[in-house]
Parts: structure tokens; C-alpha cells; sequence
């Protein structure tokens, strides 16, 4: 015990040398009303383009939009927008702009500036890999994806490969006729995988197609390669046509649009019902257009440009040590804001993180300190712990060999003790994860069962199985992870794992932060440490990321029916038009049927109409889970998080636990933690 606390002031003497040298110029003496060690340098401040929590904590300062979050109760609250009302079937709003919201320029904020920035969010040269979650808008995929799909099966002029040139349509043409006799399944597929079909023709609505790409065996008659060919060319068609809708009417009169600057108008394709929660999120956050046109790149980096229009604005960002934010005066709340300046402290040291706060340079630490002090940490009054609906896991490449097979990634998952994790190693009491969505999402969510549990002779067969018995003939494997203490001991737990149930050679590195989402953006590893926090309450948040393709998704993975599944689920009315094909390929057809007979005997307009609905679109996730982590397995959870923080007793709003409209208090699953609400007061 004595040992151990010399050794912990040891390293906090050497942390503070280092806060010293880190934090000492003459611009961090004066002392910032809040300041929190927010972790490594931001990525990003561009709404549309980031990706991590630590950047979505900033852009809530800086920006707002249609909504936000109430601290009490982390629900929907009039921001940009000062009222809105919807439509009886829920698939358009109508959104009212606040009259004396403005930019920090002092411009009007106005129901184009939100146009433009939905818009934006979806053109397909800004990347963004959040577009998807306002796919359910009217035209926004087809604006944001079907170009893209359209020339990949039509031909593309400026590709640089012929194939690409020539397009997937006339490869099938030529394949076809060249197997004048009949077309065999293992040909077809052997196109289909190497002309990467799949991720092109996303979730295909032409039956014969759909069937087709899930055909593995037998020989396409010629009528049948006939049906085919003119199957994808529908789909071309189809996608032609609706991206061109798209770029006639998306922000001009239909999908979002303007009728005038005050009124700002959504069609969404299908009932959302967390749509609201979305408006909210930093991805459909304002953008100032004069900006982004004058330096397109970097107009986030400079004081100057970056002007936004929530209840903070940036006065100086020293790159790796701190952002400034000084409260706006330009903004309509600027009265309810108690913050004058707030400092957000970037370091990916968590012992240094830890000593910031210790000598009250920083109020609050969300989980950066170091992991050998949990057992002291969760005797302190100032520490507080939740539950939260987030995951931490590990994304598996599935483009490189031998991580391509099934066999492999099951085998890895499997060889993982969790328990013994949890238990020794992250020590906060999380509960070992064996699927990607926690159980209780969404007020009743019930994941499936997995077959990702701790097993190593299991995991032995199933390595054997893909041709490595005794890990014989695997190949290095290496697990990237962002610079942190905790991920460093957590992957080191994971690696030694695999090389003591498994017999490979597998380590563990880091990237810093800005480097690492680099390298998981371009499939530029084999095994990758990942987390995900709920965008959103609901269970969609953790399955529609790994659609084919999905900006998210980052495995190279991807499936046909849980593409359609994840669709359907969206609208799950659509389920009635074709029930049987969908029950087919289920795994819990008798539950999933039931579900389906109850919605088409309900009343149209009833309550039981919408529960009916609501636990059929539940199924259908369940079911796409399924195909997760009972055959594809492109990630291998961990754990469920508990949040955990160091907050000052000065700083009042900052809620753990939530307080709903009806009475009822709920844990702030999210974890958020608004910085408009929060104020510094004496100590309680």
C-alpha cells in the first residue's frame, strides 16, 4: 500500500512538471470559467466531417440546431427553430425559425441556412460519413449515393481501369455471352466479387436481382441470365432516374427546402420516430455557407471564419493544447448561459489529463485518467459512474486474407475472456458485450443471442476449420488502437488472449488520434479498436452503421438481406407487400410471422396499429443482429460502457441522471453533457 501511493505521487510530481511545460504560456495563465480535458486534438470542427465524441462535445457549443438538448432531460428542445408541427402520419414537418437567432457575424439565422447545410451534408465530394443518418429524407440517398452507383454499373468515362470505364452492366452482358449454354452460380459470384456488385446495388428493389445475388448454386439458364441482366439494367434505370429527381427538387422544393427564410420544410421517406433527436446532432447542425465557400477546407481552423451560431464561439485554437470558447453575445439564449469562457484542453496522456484536474486547472475529466486508479477513484465523492448505451468493440477488416473468412473472425471473438477483462482490467463494473446493441435500447429492445461467447477449444476448431490448426500458418496480426492508456492495456489483454488460446503471433500499436480514424476510414489495418455511443435512443443507431457500405461501417462487410432488413425496419408497414420473401431468410420465422399478422389485423389509425409497428420494426432488428453475431461476426464486442467522470462540486447541471415530462427519473445514458446549461458556482 505505502509503495503504491510513493509510486502514484511519484508519477503525479512528474505530471505536473510535464501540465507545467505543456500548459504555461502566457495565453493559458488567465484561467477559463470551465475547462474540461476533453482528450486529443479534435479531427475536425466541421459538423459535417467529424466523427468522434470529443469533437461532437465542441460542436454543440459552437452551433445549434433546430434543436437542443435539454440538460434536464436531454429531450428536443426549440433552439433554431422556435416551433415546428408535424404531420399525422409523421412524414413531414414543418419548422418555424426563430425570429432574432443569429450568426456570430450577426446574420439572421434562417430556414435557407439550414437547406444548405442538410444539402450539404449529403453531396457526395464532402464524404461525410454521417450522411446516412438523414437518409430517411426524401431524394437525400439517391442526392448523396446514386451518381456514384449509376456510373459504377453504367460506365465511367473517367475511371482509370477498363472495367470501370465499361461499367458492371457490360462485364454481365459479356459473361452472359460467353456462357451462351447457361451461367454457373460460382461464375456469377465470382463477378459479383470481384466487380464488388454488392456495394454498388445497394438494398435492390427488382426481385430477380435480390435473388440473384444470393444464388450460389446451380447454372443460370440463358432466360434466367437474360432475367438477370435486365434486372440490373431496371436497377440502373431506377437509380438514374431518382438521383436526377434528386438533383431537380432535393433543396429546391422537395426532401428539405425553404418556402421563405422563416419556414423550413422536411418529407421524410417513412415515419421516424426519433427524427426529432436527430435534428439535435451535430451532423445536421448549421454550417455558415459564406465561410466554407471563401476557404473550404480549413474554414473551422480561424476565429475569423469559423462562425457559428450557438451559445459559444471560438476566441483562439493553440493546436495540441487548448481551444478557447468565450460566450456569444450574438446568441437568442445568451441570458440562460452562465459560462463566460470555457477551455477545452486536448491531451491524450491521461496522466497528465488526471493532474490537470487534480491541481484545478480542469473541472471535469470523462474517463481520461489513469486505469490503475479506478479502485481509488470510486471512493471520491467527485467521481461519478452510469450506465450508458454504448459500446466498446473491435472492427475486423474483412477485405485481407484471413480475415475474409468467417471461420476466422468467429474464432477471434470466441478466444476473448470478457469477464476477465471487465474484472481485472477496466474494473468500472461493465457488463461483458457479446452483441453490438444493449440490451433495454429504445425502451425494450432485446438483442439475439450471439455466438461470439468465450469458448477457446471452440475458437481452436473454428481456426482449424479455416485451415490454421494450432495457429499454424496464421499470419501476424496486429490491433490498432488510439493513443490511450486505457485502450493500451485493454488491446495487450485482448492480444496475449489470442496468443495464449489461439497460438498466433498477434501485438497490439497505436496511432494518434487523427492518424487512427485515417487509417479505419481506409481499411488500413486488420483488427481495430472502436467504440460507439448512441447517437440516439434507439437500437437503429447501433445496426444501420453496418449497412453495405454504410459510412460507419469501415469492415469492407456487407449483406444483402441485412441491408433490406435495416430498410425495412425503417418503414416496417412495407413488410406487408411482401411478407414471405422477407420470412424465408428469417431466423425466428414464427416470432417474426407472428409480428407480421399482428400489424395487418390492426386498425389503421390505432394505438395497437402503432405498438404492432413498433415491435414488428424491433424484430426486424433483432433479426438483422442476428446476421451479425450469429454468422458474419465484422466486429467482436467487448463491453457496454459505464461512463465515468471527475467533476468539480463547483459545477452545477451536470446531471447523471435525467428527469423526464412525466416525473419519472432515467440515467443519462447518453452521457451528455451540455456546456450551455452548465454553471460554476461554490462548491455544494
Amino acid at each position: 500500500m505505502y509503495r503504491t501511493y510513493l509510486g502514484l505521487l511519484a508519477a503525479l510530481v512528474v505530471a505536473l512538471v510535464l501540465v507545467g511545460f505543456t500548459f504555461s504560456t502566457d495565453e493559458s495563465k488567465d484561467r477559463a470559467d470551465f475547462a474540461f480535458a476533453n482528450g486529443s486534438e479534435p479531427k475536425s470542427l466541421d459538423p459535417h466531417k467529424m466523427t468522434g465524441v470529443l469533437e461532437g462535445r465542441i460542436a454543440d457549443a459552437l452551433f445549434e440546431g433546430l434543436t437542443y438538448r435539454a440538460h434536464e432531460s436531454l429531450l428536443p428542445t426549440p433552439g433554431a427553430a422556435s416551433s415546428w408541427e408535424a404531420s399525422p402520419d409523421g412524414r413531414r414537418y414543418v419548422f418555424h425559425m426563430r425570429q432574432g437567432a443569429l450568426w456570430s457575424d450577426g446574420r439572421p439565422v434562417t430556414a435557407h441556412d439550414f437547406v444548405y447545410s442538410w444539402k450539404r451534408l449529403q453531396e457526395p465530394l464532402i464524404a461525410s460519413e454521417y450522411a446516412y443518418l438523414l437518409h430517411g429524407i426524401r431524394h437525400a440517398e439517391a442526392y448523396n449515393t446514386f451518381e456514384a452507383q449509376v456510373k459504377s454499373l453504367r460506365g465511367d468515362p473517367s475511371a482509370e481501369s477498363p472495367e470501370a470505364k465499361a461499367g458492371i452492366l457490360v462485364g454481365l452482358r459479356s459473361l452472359l455471352a460467353t456462357e451462351s449454354q447457361g451461367l454457373s452460380a460460382a461464375k456469377w459470384q465470382e463477378f459479383a466479387s470481384t466487380r464488388a456488385v454488392r456495394d454498388v446495388v445497394i438494398r435492390p428493389e427488382a426481385r430477380v436481382v435480390v435473388d440473384g445475388l444470393d444464388r450460389r448454386e446451380g447454372v443460370f439458364t440463358p432466360e434466367e441470365g437474360a432475367a438477370l441482366l435486365a434486372g440490373f439494367e431496371a436497377e440502373a434505370a431506377r437509380r438514374d432516374a431518382a438521383w436526377n429527381a434528386a438533383r431537380a427538387h432535393f433543396g429546391v422544393d422537395e426532401g428539405v427546402f425553404a418556402p421563405d427564410a422563416s419556414t423550413f420544410v422536411v418529407e421524410l421517406v417513412a415515419f421516424i420516430p426519433y427524427f426529432l433527436d436527430l435534428t439535435s446532432f451535430h451532423a445536421a447542425l448549421p454550417v455558415p455557407r459564406p465561410s466554407i465557400e471563401t476557404n473550404p477546407e480549413n474554414w473551422f481552423r480561424s476565429p475569423r471564419t469559423l462562425v457559428c451560431n450557438g451559445p459559444f464561439r471560438m476566441l483562439r485554437w493553440d493546436e495540441n493544447r487548448a481551444i478557447r470558447l468565450v460566450k456569444s453575445d450574438t446568441y437568442w439564449g445568451r441570458a440562460d448561459v452562465h459560462l463566460g469562457s470555457v477551455d477545452v484542453l486536448s491531451t491524450d496522456n491521461n496522466q497528465t489529463a488526471w493532474s490537470l484536474y487534480q491541481t484545478g486547472a480542469a473541472d471535469w475529466l470523462p474517463g481520461n485518467y489513469p486505469v490503475d486508479l479506478i479502485d481509488m477513484l470510486k471512493k471520491r465523492p467527485d467521481f461519478h459512474a452510469t450506465p450508458s448505451i454504448s459500446t466498446y468493440f473491435y472492427r475486423i477488416n474483412t477485405t485481407r486474407k484471413p480475415f475474409d473468412d468467417p471461420r476466422v473472425r468467429l474464432a477471434l471473438a470466441k478466444s476473448i475472456d470478457r469477464a476477465l477483462l471487465v474484472e481485472t482490467v477496466t474494473r468500472k463494473g461493465e457488463p461483458p458485450a457479446l452483441t453490438i446493441s444493449p440490451p433495454g435500447t429504445g425502451g425494450g429492445y432485446e438483442p439475439p443471442t450471439s455466438r461470439m461467447g468465450f469458448d477457446p477449444e471452440s475458437a481452436r476448431r473454428s481456426l482449424a476449420e479455416a485451415g490454421f490448426p494450432e495457429g499454424k500458418g496464421f499470419p501476424k496480426i496486429a490491433l490498432l488502437y488510439n493513443t490511450s492508456e486505457g485502450h493500451k492495456k485493454y488491446a495487450e489483454f485482448v492480444t496475449s488472449q489470442w496468443r495464449n488460446h489461439l497460438k498466433i503471433d498477434a501485438n497490439a500499436f497505436n496511432s494518434e488520434w487523427k492518424a487512427y480514424l485515417q487509417k479505419q476510414t481506409l481499411l488500413d489495418y486488420e483488427v481495430c479498436r472502436a467504440g460507439w455511443v448512441a447517437d440516439y435512443n434507439d437500437p437503429n443507431t447501433f445496426l444501420d452503421m453496418w449497412v453495405t457500405k454504410g459510412g460507419n461501417n469501415n469492415t469492407g462487410w456487407g449483406d444483402p438481406f441485412y441491408d433490406r432488413l435495416v430498410s425495412l425496419a425503417a418503414d416496417p408497414f412495407r413488410v406487408l407487400a411482401d411478407a414471405e420473401s422477407v420470412l424465408l431468410k428469417c431466423k425466428e420465422k414464427d416470432r417474426t410471422r407472428g409480428l407480421v399478422e399482428r400489424l395487418r389485423v390492426a386498425a389503421d389509425g390505432s394505438d395497437e396499429r402503432l405498438a404492432a409497428a413498433k415491435a414488428l420494426r424491433f424484430q426486424l432488428l433483432r433479426e438483422a443482429e442476428a446476421i451479425l453475431v450469429q454468422d458474419a461476426f465484422p466486429f467482436i464486442p467487448i463491453y457496454f460502457y459505464v461512463s465515468t467522470s471527475l467533476v468539480n462540486p463547483r459545477v452545477r447541471n451536470f446531471r447523471t441522471r435525467l428527469s423526464l415530462p412525466d416525473g419519472t427519473t432515467v440515467d443519462n445514458l447518453q452521457d451528455l453533457h451540455p456546456l450551455r446549461d452548465l454553471v460554476v458556482g461554490e462548491p455544494r
